[in-house]
């Protein structure tokens, strides 16, 4: 039998600032945008509760923008890619990465830079006017992605020539839009050391100053090699390695030392394309858990360093062994990500045209994320309490719940997980609560295991179908949620305590709410809409929801009817984090939406939308 790690969260305790900074995702290539699969796609990721993933880095942007010569553009598909990304509540982490119709050659040659500069003049005021100066703002704008690897354009004097181009044109736009780089792939390469010394001492093209500004620095650290094999990720490597470019960093310009920092493809393993099939089992939630942790733990506390984003490239359209949230089933072939990656926009018009139909189902790697999104912006300290999750693997993150200074409750992401991929056992978890206020309470835990959360072994189990039927595509995705438990509890007296015992097997994620009653249920979620999309076995409709702000964990249900005035009956199995529902039924003429507490208290229900 296993022991006990007692946990205890006093909610008396101070609590700290805690950013989200893992909020961001990405793939490539921009394309996909305009594509039903990644549409669909993006109303899952933006439906992650809380903005749990904010923003997407994608590859190859401008691409989507044609030009008849310097200074004659057509922006028509980059409108609708960045429309649909909005849409969906996501903002574009933006790499000014792609060429418009390949008509640029050479940054050395000042004359191209020039023409850069007003290309990048025309977008920011572009998208300035189209979504607003606040929204802009709220961007990051970044360098060419991987230039020691993807940067054809110059060398590094022509990449240099290239950024001044794009910080002179944002600047002259808006002073406040951010700018930094250079997203490299390799450990502190020529490209990055030449980059800081340019933005540190070096002389701007278009203004002859000395020095370039820089918002923020980002690099590109992984877990593994690419391997064919399923190579286990050292998770720890990952910090090491973000450290040499920060010890580079304080070294050699210490002006750039208070910077923020980014690791915008923090993945497990190099290699997109690659299959391996912990992708889509729990371990990659467990794995993704520790990451963030471990980045809180011994990056931000124990180094000091103002980490601001942490991404990764799971946004791809792929398979269960692919690095994405989402499995495909399909006949469309899922292509490798870059390859010397050419935007081919009459192919993609003809893609568009006669679109495949496909299914989606939701990963664990997706599901973490919702659990993540759980936790609030006020964080525990649990130092001291003997955990040491990067030899042991079991690890927490405590965060404070309830409005006002003292917190009536908390959620705690909870994960057991060991840079071993195959390996198994089991570890049992107290968590004690203490200083609870008298008053009703919900203990809810959700979970992602081996069988809890796990569409993969659904799917395993009903023969691994390539093109699942519709009796099969609904196993899975009744499998794809977090499994929820819920208990009330009656508190009586003050500062009270309470124990709650878990097993946590290897691996696992588990999201423990504690919740006080109060006098505010949710509110009503509003602007609900509807996608179609072509599945496999008849039409999908995706919706797609606002949920109304909320302290506490709320989840949703989708009311169907045949018409108007009812009557309406609740079509999803299971309550939804996310405000997003695949309906492939489509039995009902009209939709609303509610949400409910862990209390069983329903919100008044959203405005209906026609399914026609």
């Amino acid at each position: 039998m296993s022991d006990t790690t007692r946990i205890r969260i006093d909610l008396f305790a101070p609590t700290m600032p805690f950013r989200r900074f893992w909020r961001s995702t990405g793939f490539s290539p921009a394309e996909l945008l305009l594509e039903p699969e990644m549409r669909q796609t993006l109303a899952y990721v933006g439906g992650v509760p809380n903005r749990g993933i904010e923003y997407m880095r994608v590859h190859y942007m401008l691409d989507l923008v044609t030009a008849s010569s310097f200074g004659q553009y057509d922006w028509s598909r980059l409108d609708a890619a960045i429309d649909v990304m909005l849409e969906h509540r996501i903002r574009p982490f933006f790499e000014l990465m792609g060429n418009p119709s390949y008509i640029y050659s050479d940054f050395n040659d000042v004359g191209q830079a020039h023409h850069w500069r007003d290309f990048m003049s025309e977008m920011a005021q572009r998208y300035q006017a189209r979504y607003g100066a606040d929204e802009l703002r709220a961007w990051y704008f970044e360098t060419w992605n991987e230039p020691d690897i993807w940067w054809k354009l110059g060398g590094e004097t022509g990449f240099n020539n290239y950024y001044d181009a794009c910080s002179e044109a944002l600047k002259a736009v808006d002073p406040q839009l951010k700018l930094g780089g250079p997203g490299v792939a390799r450990r502190i390469p020529p490209i990055f050391k030449s980059f800081l010394a340019h933005c540190d001492t070096g002389t701007n093209l278009f203004t002859g100053e000395t020095g370039v500004r820089l918002d923020f620095i980002s690099v590109h650290e992984k877990g593994a090699k690419k391997h064919a094999e399923d190579l286990t990720p050292n998770s720890l490597s990952i910090i090491r390695h973000e450290m040499m470019a920060v010890d580079y960093i304080r070294e050699h310009h210490p002006r750039f030392a208070g910077l923020p920092f980014v690791n915008d493809e923090c993945d497990p393993q190099i290699g997109w394309h690659l299959y391996h099939t912990w992708h889509g089992m729990p371990y990659f939630a467990g794995l993704a858990a520790k990451i963030v942790d471990q980045h809180q733990r011994l990056m931000i506390d124990g180094e000091g360093v103002d980490y601001e984003v942490l991404s990764n490239d799971n946004g791809f359209v792929g398979h269960w062994g692919h690095r994405t949230h989402l499995t495909y089933f399909g006949k469309r072939p899922v292509r490798a990500a870059q390859a010397e990656h050419k935007t081919d926009i009459a192919a993609l018009e003809a893609r568009r045209a006669e679109p495949e139909p496909f299914d989606l189902v939701k990963k664990p790697a997706l599901s973490v994320m919702e659990l993540l999104g759980l936790l609030s912006e006020r964080r525990f300290d649990l130092g001291g309490q003997g955990l040491d999750p990067d030899r042991a693997g079991l690890g927490a993150i405590a965060t404070a719940l309830g409005r006002g200074e003292k917190p009536s409750g908390a959620s705690v992401l909870l994960y057991n997980s060991v840079d071993r991929i195959w390996q198994s056992g089991e570890s049992t978890v107290a968590l004690d609560f203490s200083g609870l206020q008298p008053g009703a309470y919900a203990l809810a835990s959700f979970r992602i295991a081996h069988g809890k959360g796990d569409p993969f072994t659904v799917w395993e189990d009903l023969g691994a179908p390539d093109l699942p039927n519709a009796a099969e595509l609904a196993a899975m995705r009744m499998a794809q949620e977090p499994v929820l438990s819920i208990e009330h509890l009656q508190i009586g007296g003050a500062k009270a305590e309470h124990e709650l015992k878990l097993d946590m097997p290897l691996p696992s994620v588990a999201l423990v709410a504690l919740v006080r009653r109060d006098d505010n249920a949710p509110a009503a979620p509003s602007t609900p809409r509807i996608s179609r999309f072509g599945g496999l076995n008849g039409e999908n409709r995706v919706l797609f929801w606002e949920p109304a702000p909320y302290e506490g964990i709320q989840l949703f249900d989708v009311l169907g009817s045949a018409g108007e005035s009812g009557p309406w009956q609740v079509i999803n199995p299971v309550g939804l984090l996310s405000s997003v529902y695949l309906d492939s039924s489509v039995g009902a003429g009209f939709y609303r939406i509610r949400a409910r507490d862990l209390f069983g208290r329903i919100s008044a229900e959203s405005g209906s939308v026609r399914a026609d």
